[in-house]
């Protein structure tokens, strides 16, 4: 797995769940201020855990959780996130 480009992340505004977990993104240099987290069902996997868990380590690092969402019968998984540092 690749990592996320700053430019990328700065575009999108929007980062999974697994990218975070993972560490493939540093968020130190993103210029915005919301940025959302998206996470996925997949076969026998629950796309709740991981989405959580990344939204529980962004909050250890000055983002809050604005909002959860689900999408498309509940298979797309977002939490939006605000910076409050």
């Amino acid at each position: 797995m690749s990592l996320v480009s700053p430019q990328q992340l700065a575009q999108d505004r929007v980062v999974t769940a697994d990218a975070i977990l993972g560490g493939r993104v540093d968020l130190r240099a993103y210029p915005h201020r919301h940025l959302v987290v998206a996470a996925k069902h997949s076969w026998g996997r629950s796309g709740w855990r991981p989405l959580m868990e990344a939204v529980e380590h962004l909050s250890n690092y000055g983002w809050e959780l604005v909002n959860v969402t689900s999408v498309g019968d509940g298979h797309l998984l977002y939490a939006a996130m605000r910076r409050t540092a």
